[in-house]
């Protein structure tokens, strides 16, 4: 409780700043970086400042050797391309298509593998970056920072499924985890080692653990102990999509659904019995202060409300595999719709501009997009849920009719 209660007070105390001094947040991370960047340029061989992605660097015969094209690049169409109502308010791909690079795997020899983040470097300790999502080195705490003494020596071929958002369910569903296809499609039965830290959490171990081919040997290691290592040989596999994009090929999507069904023991078709709304009560941020009118709103509409955090993961993969509708506000537990059908997404956004996480999402798996725009500074701010707004929109687009008459 006390928990809670401080949570709330940082995140009123944040707003308060944030909407006097609106510009305090970019203001404090410029002069940081400016300090970082001078001290990077003095000494570029004590420091990791350089990257490189590992399509050009294979080209030009540098660290990176046999790369292979899963997939082929392909310009792809989200929802109903430039005529999705989503293009009027989205962050990126305003026109409706996203342009996929190569989905492709490659070989690094003694690659340097911060076991923690699952930073991958080449020898000469120059970052491996994917292409389009660059400025994601900068997540990469020893990104920046001075090379290390020592690295463990290990032998044959290895990879990592840590990356620097992989903690969060929807990257990690997206951007991690469907690697394995591509690593199962470039081993054709080899054996490989796919490391993650000690600290992985409980999704991340039980979705890995179940979708992991046979001939994967998968090991914990203790990053404080084990900080860093160096594989004979890295198989670094690409992102299957995109900034921001949740649109996959199809199988990609399948190599993941199918076997977490198996294992929890779920059916290929979805009863689509519920409707959902995902709380982030107890979040420290974007959360939806009337939260207790939206809900006695919704009850009328036959929702109930759900906080994710308090269920085991396989209860929430079976919530979601039978939900009709999920509604809530933006946040990595809306990316459990991997596991449903063909649903309805209702998702609140805080900002008149939008993510595009979960539409692209929703599109990918068949399902519909629905949503709703704030007018708060930053995507992470408190706010308000229109309540007239959400009602026009269940009945009018979504066609539900309440289930409940007022007293």
């Amino acid at each position: 409780m006390a928990t809670a209660v401080l949570r709330q007070v940082k995140g009123t105390v944040r707003d308060l700043i944030l909407k006097v001094f609106p510009g305090a947040r970019a203001q404090v991370h410029r002069l940081r970086n400016l300090a970082i960047d001078a001290k990077v340029a003095l000494l570029p061989g004590k420091f990791i400042g350089r990257y490189v992605l590992p399509e050009e660097e294979a080209a030009r015969g540098g660290g990176v050797r046999n790369l292979r094209v899963m997939l082929p690049a392909e310009r792809v169409r989200i929802g109903a391309g430039e005529k999705d109502p989503f293009t009027r308010v989205a962050q990126y791909y305003k026109d409706g298509w996203f342009d996929r690079p190569d989905v492709f795997v490659c070989e690094i020899p003694d690659a340097n593998v911060f076991v923690r983040s699952g930073m991958v470097c080449t020898k000469d300790f120059k970052l491996i970056a994917d292409k389009g999502m660059e400025h994601r080195r900068f997540l990469y705490p020893p990104f920046r920072q001075r090379r290390p003494a020592t690295v463990r020596r290990v032998e044959g071929a290895w990879t990592t499924l840590a990356y620097c958002n992989s903690e969060n369910f929807w990257h990690w569903m997206i951007d991690c985890l469907p690697k394995i296809r591509s690593l199962e499609l470039a081993m054709a039965g080899q054996p490989l080692t796919v490391c993650m830290p000690s600290t992985a959490l409980g999704f991340q171990r039980f979705t890995l653990e179940s979708v992991l081919p046979p001939n994967f040997k998968l090991v914990y290691l203790d990053a404080e102990a084990d900080p860093w290592i160096q594989p004979e040989r890295f198989i670094w596999a690409s992102v299957a999509s995109g900034l921001c994009m949740g649109v996959l090929p199809k199988e990609y999507y399948e190599a993941i659904r199918a076997p977490i069904f198996k294992r929890i023991g779920l059916p290929a078709t979805h009863e689509k019995t519920e409707r959902l709304y995902i709380s982030r009560r107890n979040a420290g941020h974007r959360r939806v202060r009337n939260e207790d009118a939206l809900v006695e709103l919704l009850e009328g509409y036959g929702f109930r409300s759900v906080q994710l955090e308090k269920l085991p993961f396989e209860e929430q993969v079976a919530l979601f595999h039978r939900a009709e509708i999920v509604l809530g506000p933006h946040g990595a537990g809306l990316g459990t719709i991997f596991f449903s059908g063909d649903i309805d997404l209702v998702a609140l956004y805080s900002t008149s501009v939008a993510g595009n996480y979960f539409h692209s999402l929703a599109c990918g798996l068949g399902q519909r997009h629905f949503f709703l725009c704030g007018n708060e500074n930053h995507e992470d701010d408190w706010f308000d849920a229109d309540l007239p707004a959400v009602q026009r929109l269940l009945e009018n687009e979504v066609g539900l009719t309440r289930t409940t008459v007022d007293a």
